[in-house]
């Protein structure tokens, strides 16, 4: 009996605890069965057609509310972005158009089928699907509407997908999944769903960015979209490093040329400065360029050209037809901008300035802002030192200058402009460059005039010879010019005499000057009357002097006898008649090699017209012409090459005998100091050059390898 009186309080506490009534079954239950997770890929492909019908995706034809137009309001809004009117003829949205909408989407089969879902795998799993069906369908919509298309105010086209059908939709999708949901659509919730839809966009313009930065004329307004992505350091990181991989991937190689990467690295100077105008994503994105840049020999070549060349097509900055290898658009940018155009500088010190921000917080450790944010002046300090473009500036203006001209306007121009970034220390080598051309023309008018060699409209001097040849000359300052290989070679004798009638008036004129005639470097208008033709054109020296001494009666000329009677290269003599097969003005004996004779007549049937070209395509002759001319300039440099090595050889043998023995990058670096000019070769190049010494004998290699005196 106790027992059972213990037993019922015990009972009781079980009765009370685990009543029925507390206990109450879900709402809804899931009935979830061995085969409803083998229907949810179904159920996700069901979605997916469905959601992608309603919200207009692959469907241009597709239009929000009612298709029509009406009165003074404009358009109605189509999801295809290409497909729609321009922004500000979209309307907004009417109390008819959101009726017609809603009666368009009552008719989707969509909501039994949620209900249907809803029964098989349960409310929250269904969410789940809707939640990973519309960020794909979102990701879809942006490619499917906007990739390659790129017009202003694009946002607010995406805005409007977002706001009327996008979040609207979701919206209707979740209060049928639950009723518990609020009808309304929060301000929030749009502007969550708005921020999404703009980094899916911002994602697929980090993608096309190199695309459009190739393209940036007509693609400028893409980087308006990417403004609106790069709105904090995670985006700004994702864009940078992207980008900086497409660039090593696709750019920076071999197959590219550097007029190719230059253009495409003045693209993206202009782009990013709109996209951040303080340079952080600048300098991230273009660290490897310039570092590329600096190592290929031509890059300051190709910069210097373009500064140079003629900005004949100033509207597109384009090459000029006649110069289709030179970056124009930098002649037009250094005409356009100047060096004090660019912005303030916002140093930390300039305590005046109130629009002062500092850097953002992802600049690098090592960012500096620089004051030459302009093209010009990224481009100008790619390099350590201005030494580099300053030597390139002089070589380039050297071959200017030297050309016939009517006048120098663009170099001067290009000079005042550098001289504003440079200062004119740095400048002053070309500026006594371009006042000798300028001087030089008074002087030549004076001592022509006074030894009798003018041929001027009102002056007496008339020539008495047919061979009579007019002479102009271009007097240069030695010491502030480059240095000009000469390849010599006999002049005619009609030149001489007229070379030394000018000097006698020279130096009667410039009593304490000397004139040394560089007879390679210049211009000769030569004027050739053949028996069916006249060929008038202006040739390089050396090429004239080649052709004259044909004049002789001797039928044919092999290129020895040639260049035993000039004194001139035979690789020099043989370019000088490959040239002039080209022209059809020698022919080569078909039985003897580097035997040639003048073309008096043109074969029948062969066209009059001298056409260089032929066509688009230049003839087998044309390109000998090139390539033997650039084997007989490379002859000339490595001529010039071993008379420096001779200079060297002199200094290295006085340093080693003086100060002892020197391993090779101390001798490198006292060659640079005691040399005028610098020492112009490498490491490898000089030791080379050492090893050639120690051959002959003249040095010794000791311990270490270091260079000594032989005894």
């Amino acid at each position: 009996m106790s027992n059972v009186e213990v037993m019922q309080p015990r009972s009781g506490v079980l009765t009370s605890v685990f009543s029925p009534n507390s206990v109450r079954p879900p709402k809804h239950r899931q009935r979830f069965h061995p085969g409803a997770t083998s229907i949810i890929p179904a159920i996700k492909s069901q979605l997916t057609s469905q959601l992608t019908a309603l919200l207009g995706i692959w469907d241009e034809a597709f239009v929000y509310g009612q298709n029509r137009l009406l009165p003074n309001v404009g358009g109605p809004f189509h999801s295809h972005f290409d497909s729609c009117p321009p922004t500000e003829q979209i309307r907004q949205p009417t109390t008819a158009d959101h009726a017609a909408q809603s009666a368009r989407e009552a008719q989707s089969p969509i909501w039994t089928s949620l209900r249907q879902w809803r029964a098989v795998i349960g409310s929250e799993t269904v969410k789940r699907l809707l939640a990973a069906v519309l960020n794909d369908l979102m990701v879809e919509f942006v490619t499917w509407s906007y990739a390659g298309v790129y017009r202003e105010e694009l946002h607010i086209h995406l805005d409007f997908w977002v706001e009327h059908l996008f979040a609207r939709l979701t919206h209707n999708i979740l209060c049928a999944l639950d009723e518990s949901t609020d009808v309304h659509v929060s301000e929030v919730e749009v502007k969550k769903w708005k921020d999404m839809a703009m980094s899916r966009l911002g994602a697929l313009r980090v993608d096309e960015l190199f695309e459009i930065i190739v393209d940036w004329d007509a693609t400028a307004p893409a980087i308006e979209d990417l403004r609106r992505f790069t709105t904090n350091p995670a985006t700004r990181g994702y864009l940078t490093h992207d980008f900086a991989n497409a660039l090593q991937t696709r750019l920076l190689h071999p197959g590219a040329s550097t007029m190719e990467i230059l253009q495409l690295y003045i693209s993206i100077i202009r782009s990013f400065r709109v996209l951040d105008p303080k340079g952080v994503l600048l300098d991230r994105v273009t660290r490897k360029l310039r570092r590329y840049l600096r190592e290929r020999e031509d890059t300051v070549k190709v910069i210097v050209a373009g500064l140079l060349s003629d900005p004949v097509q100033q509207d597109t900055g384009k090459s000029a037809p006649g110069d289709p290898e030179a970056l124009t658009e930098l002649a037009v940018e250094l005409a356009t901008h100047n060096a004090s155009d660019n912005s303030a500088d916002d140093s930390e010190f300039d305590w005046n300035n109130m629009d002062w921000v500092p850097d953002p917080i992802d600049a690098a450790p090592d960012y500096i802002k620089s004051k030459n944010t302009d093209v010009i002046g990224s481009l100008i300090t790619l390099f350590d030192t201005k030494d580099v473009f300053v030597k390139e500036l002089q070589n380039t203006l050297a071959d200017r200058l030297l050309k016939n001209k009517p006048d120098y306007n663009q170099e001067i121009s290009v000079l005042e402009h550098l001289k504003i970034r440079f200062g004119e220390s740095a400048l002053q080598g070309c500026e006594v460059m371009l006042r000798d051309v300028l001087d030089s023309r008074k002087v030549d008018n004076v001592v022509r005039k006074d030894r009798g060699m003018g041929l001027e409209v009102g002056w007496s001097t008339t020539p008495d010879q047919e061979d009579y040849v007019e002479l102009h000359a271009k007097i240069l300052s030695r010491l502030f010019w480059p240095s000009m290989p000469e390849q010599t070679f006999t002049v005619p004798d009609v030149v001489l005499k007229q070379q030394e009638s000018y000097e006698k008036g020279f130096e009667a004129l410039k009593q304490s000057r000397k004139l040394t005639w560089l007879n390679t470097i210049g211009h000769v208008e030569v004027e050739l009357d053949l028996e069916d033709r006249t060929y008038h054109d202006e040739v390089l020296p050396w090429q004239a002097a080649v052709i004259y001494a044909f004049q002789e009666e001797a039928s044919e000329k092999t290129v020895a006898d040639l260049a035993t009677e000039l004194n001139m290269s035979p690789t020099l003599v043989r370019s000088a008649c490959i040239f002039w097969v080209s022209k059809r003005i020698l022919v080569e004996a078909s039985d003897a090699r580097d035997r040639y004779a003048v073309l008096e007549r043109l074969p029948a049937g062969t066209d009059m017209i001298m056409n260089d070209d032929n066509g688009g395509r230049p003839d087998a002759a044309a390109v000998a012409a090139e390539a033997a001319a650039v084997q007989a300039a490379r002859e000339v440099e490595e001529e010039d090459r071993k008379q420096k090595m001779a200079m060297y050889h002199q200094f290295v043998v006085s340093m080693l005998t003086n100060q002892g023995q020197m391993p090779l990058p101390r001798i490198a670096m006292m060659l640079g100091i005691v040399v005028p000019g610098g020492f112009p070769f490498s490491n490898e190049e000089l030791k080379e050059f050492l090893a050639g010494m120690v051959k002959e004998g003249v040095l010794d290699v000791g311990a270490g390898g270091a260079y000594k005196v032989a005894s």
